[in-house]
């Protein structure tokens, strides 16, 4: 067997092999790096590894270069997607190899951290945890509407709040989102530290076939916004983020995701069977530190139940380099393991769904 980085020649090859990988929507894997050559920033040959067998592709693994923050830092980390076993090949090791392949190319690269999300068997969180990964377990939030509740009582400066769509040309909005996003995850670890190419790229490939994107306005000024759409079948809202006087802005507009559309443009043209109601009877919104949010969103009748989220896997790929980063010192015979159980709590963890990959 032989393990070495894709051919530019192999593209094709490579994705009708992912197209055996079924995922949400109709989509296959083979679909999602077909986007990925054409839309990712970070896109090279050099940074997909194959594993060879009887001069075919029988395994793949895909880096993803993503500044995350961490502790106030920016981190160079790389994400690992697309892991992927011909079924014909796999229980022999060959997945294992490829993945320690690309944590060394991470190291070599200037990459310190790993990351990645879980996904079906075999690439489980059991099977990233054997191979050196933490898995990061905090806590998703389901969103209802309280029917006992008190209905929400505007007046005031809440009176002058106005939501509107976002549409991907809008360039003069996206700046205002882009500002929010940058000041919401300066104090937040796990959330990608988007540069322009970033942002084109979340935009062109949303978590969902459909998505709803919105901001929020006070006295016409943007204070706060929101992304959301269905995601494993769940309706999901995939990023927020708002300024420091924004909470019940972004709390209206979190309520509003709750109302139902008569033509509701996350449900596909032709569904039967699928109501608007029934669609946006809840909202699971990700993990989220926000006491503001939170409070203001029980103002407005809304009810937060948190669950169980084990939806992230780190390794440390240069614990040395990522403990001098932060300015951290190290414990004697500390572990990346250990080093990051110490420094990041899970619930000090915020990973978007719109970043992940």
């Amino acid at each position: 067997m032989e393990i070495r980085t894709l051919y530019a020649r192999e593209r094709l090859g490579l994705a009708a092999m992912l197209d055996a990988w079924p995922l949400a929507e109709g989509w296959s894997a083979g679909d999602r790096l077909r986007a990925l050559i054409e839309y990712e920033p970070s896109w090279s040959d050099e940074n997909v590894f194959v594993a060879i067998e009887q001069d075919r592709i029988v395994s793949t693994v895909t880096i993803l270069p993503r500044p995350i923050r961490i502790l106030g830092h920016t981190i160079p980390a790389g994400g690992l997607a697309g892991l992927y076993t011909d079924p014909a090949f796999r229980r022999r090791g060959i997945a294992s190899a490829l993945l320690e392949r690309a944590c060394d190319a991470m190291r070599g690269r200037g990459l310190e951290l790993a990351l990645v999300f879980p996904a079906a068997p075999p690439a489980t969180t059991a099977f990233f945890e054997k191979r050196g990964f933490s898995v990061w377990a905090g806590q998703r939030t389901i969103l209802r509407r309280d029917p006992k509740g008190p209905a929400a009582r505007e007046g005031g400066a809440a009176d002058e709040l106005t939501l509107e769509p976002v549409g991907a040309g809008d360039e003069r909005v996206l700046q205002s989102v882009k500002s929010i996003h940058a000041a919401y995850a300066a104090s937040r670890s796990g959330i990608v530290a988007r540069d322009d190419g970033l942002w084109k790229e979340s935009l062109a490939m949303p978590s969902g076939a459909r998505e709803e994107f919105w901001i929020a306005r006070r006295g016409g000024l943007a204070v706060a916004y929101a992304r959301a759409s269905i995601v494993d079948d769940v309706f999901t809202i995939t990023e927020f983020g708002r300024f420091e006087d924004g909470a019940d802005a972004l709390a209206k507009l979190v309520a509003s995701l709750l109302e139902p559309r008569e033509e509701d443009p996350l449900i596909p043209a032709g569904a039967r069977g699928v109501a608007s109601d029934s669609l946006r009877a809840f909202l699971v919104a990700p993990t989220f530190d926000d006491i503001g949010l939170t409070v203001a969103l029980e103002h407005r009748a809304i009810r937060s139940h948190p669950m169980e989220d084990a939806s992230a896997c780190f390794r440390c790929v240069n614990l040395i380099g990522l403990a001098s980063r932060l300015d951290v010192d190290l414990l004697p015979d500390e572990d990346g393991r250990a080093f990051l159980r110490r420094i990041l709590p899970p619930d000090a963890m915020v990973f978007w769904p719109s970043d992940r990959f």
